[in-house]
């Protein structure tokens, strides 16, 4: 009900900026707004829908662009109360992508952005959430004052739960923005009983608790009652009420944040067999959303793949789909059979359990970050190159455009860009499957250092094309040989040299190499002039889908790979902290017997 209420609010708001122009078809337009905002009904999505048509071609009419975007919002919001955050997320995305290209539409982008963080924090997934938060307010500045509050407000929110600290800050920030605006006021105040109660921090919880109930009581405060319930609930927990807070934590809603909610509740009142309890829960969930995701994502691609140069490559995908969906199904299983052996020992041993099942907690939670990350890292890198396909490949075939030759290859090259980045994408995965089942790298091979690493540098050459310049140091006589594997070694060389070409606009990557000073090993650096990596991202980038800049190409998973492969091979892969030039990568292996 508060979150219709709030909607009603917002649509009631659109509908007075309009009033004022005429009175006559204004009350018309003034009854639709109004039996939209109350179609929420699961079975009353023809009639919605009809009703947002009608709005969206009266506002067109007019140019009113914003108040357009603001009813396909809603359209977005209403797919999201019915719990359907996939469709949600692919009319935010569609929408989002009719806008690219048309400079007066992409001035309301943040309105579309923002309602992608509203679902993903919904659908529980805090990190992508706060991508599109940040994305919608490079579309905005505080001169759109209740648009940029709004984008400002949504980041707030999605740091609460997971990031108090930062929550706060940004939270503080939102107030002196406010001032005394009572609409966003009412935010700011639910935010901050929120975060208080995530950094157990009583004394401030209980006064921003009565300067909230304070500012309801107001009667020239707006009527909706933004996070009352959850207030009050956390209100009970937080003064050891608990009996009251378990006959109400029902009346929350379903919404996977508000299950981390009832998680961070139960924790607060030690009852850890409750929240383990919501943490299945919010896996069930979470499975079936990356399920749906991953059907989707493959309903795309096979229709992506009625392109020529695809359908080759088709049986080598479903093969590669096939590994993700029985690796995730693995670990499903490997879950639940770990849940079960510490439920069992949970009825064994009540009086010690408390200690277990927050183990069991944290694992869970990781376990569920890492699938999700996989399953959103791999449907954004192809979900963009085949929105592109088939843009590009629709228009060329569409007969009523004639284009100019240079237009049409520059659309072919487009399309052939994003083929190759997909067959890179594909080619990761490729690499996590192999990397995964492959457990040893036998050291049998003898190594001509020095003619091993100008078969890289070659390997290199074709991968720049001329654009940097290249080199190669030893120090090594040309006869110097290691024991070790060659095919460990040149995966992870290759590696290296393409992320050092990838990172690198202009100047040169160099590769070299020298025995160290104990003469047991050989050292093996790669050396770029490229943006670098900060070093408090040094640990970082060697985790499994971690990359420091989130819109760069790739899934994130080379350095990982590499630094397995060295410590397979006896040796190790570390980042050189005292070059500044851009990054060195050094590996070292062991000389062998």
């Amino acid at each position: 009900m508060t979150r219709k209420m709030l909607i009603l609010a917002v649509g009631l708001f659109l509908t007075l900026a309009v009033h004022a122009k005429k009175a006559q078809p204004d009350a018309a337009l003034y009854d639709r707004y109004v039996r939209l905002f109350h179609t929420v009904d699961p079975d009353s999505s023809e009639v919605f829908y009809g009703l947002s048509a009608q709005l969206q071609q009266f506002h067109l009419r007019r140019g009113q662009l914003e108040e357009y975007y603001n009813i396909r919002r809603i359209e977005i919001r209403y797919e999201a109360d019915r719990a359907e955050y996939l469709k949600a997320i692919k009319k935010a995305n569609t929408i989002l992508a009719d806008m690219k290209g048309d400079k007066e539409a992409e001035k309301y982008s943040d309105i579309i952005y923002c309602s992608l963080g509203t679902t993903y924090i919904r659908q529980g997934n805090h990190e992508m959430a706060i991508r599109y938060f940040r994305e919608a307010l490079k579309y905005v500045t505080p001169a759109d004052s209740t648009r940029f509050v709004h984008a400002y407000a949504g980041l707030a929110h999605a740091y609460i739960t997971h990031h108090p600290e930062k929550a706060w800050q940004l939270n503080e920030r939102l107030g002196e923005l406010i001032k005394m605006d009572s609409t966003y006021l009412k935010v700011y105040l639910a935010h901050k009983v929120q975060i208080c109660f995530y950094r157990d921090d009583k004394e401030n919880f209980l006064k921003a608790v009565k300067e909230y109930e304070a500012l309801i009581k107001n009667p020239a405060s707006p009527q909706y009652k933004y996070g009352e319930n959850t207030i009050g609930i956390m209100e009970n927990a937080m003064t050891d009420r608990h009996n009251e807070v378990l006959r109400t934590m029902d009346t929350l809603s379903s919404d996977v944040s508000r299950i981390d909610t009832r998680m961070r509740i139960y924790e607060k009142m030690g009852r850890q067999d409750l929240a383990l309890k919501e943490a299945y829960r919010r896996m069930e969930i979470q499975d079936s959303f990356n399920n749906d995701l991953i059907n989707e994502n493959l309903n795309e691609l096979n229709e992506a793949l009625g392109i020529t140069k695809l359908q080759e490559k088709a049986a080598k995908e479903r093969e590669l789909w096939m590994t993700v969906v029985i690796v995730l199904l693995v670990i499903a299983i490997a879950l639940l059979v770990s849940r079960y052996f510490i439920r069992r020992r949970y009825q064994k041993q009540v009086m010690r359990q408390n200690e277990q099942l927050a183990i069991a907690l944290d694992e869970a939670k990781e376990s569920e970050r890492m699938k999700a990350n996989f399953v959103q890292h791999v449907s954004h890198e192809m979900r963009t190159p085949l929105n592109i396909i088939n843009g590009y490949t629709q228009i060329i075939a569409d007969p009523k455009y004639d284009l100019p030759q240079e237009d049409r290859e520059t659309m072919l090259q487009a399309i052939e860009q994003n083929t190759a980045a997909m067959t890179a994408t594909i080619n990761d995965l490729l690499e996590i499957s192999h990397e995964t089942s492959k457990e040893r790298y036998p050291r049998t091979n003898q190594i001509v250092v020095n003619d091993f690493c100008r078969s890289s540098m070659a390997y290199a050459e074709q991968k720049n094309n001329g654009r940097l310049k290249l080199g190669f140091h030893s120090s090594l006589p040309d006869d110097f040989t290691i024991l070790s594997n060659h095919d460990g070694i040149e995966r992870i060389l290759r590696q290296l040299l393409k992320n050092a070409l990838k990172f690198t606009e202009k100047g040169k990557v160099e590769l070299s190499v020298y025995e160290s000073t104990d003469g047991t090993s050989v050292h093996f650096a790669v050396t770029d002039t490229g943006v670098g990596i900060p070093e408090e991202y040094h640990t970082q980038v060697f985790e499994q889908f971690y990359k420091v800049d989130s819109f760069k190409q790739g899934l994130g998973v080379g350095l990982p790979m590499s630094r397995k492969v060295a410590i397979r091979l006896g040796g190790t892969l570390n980042i050189d902290k005292d070059y500044h030039g851009g990054t060195r990568m050094i590996l070292t292996i062991p000389k062998g017997t």
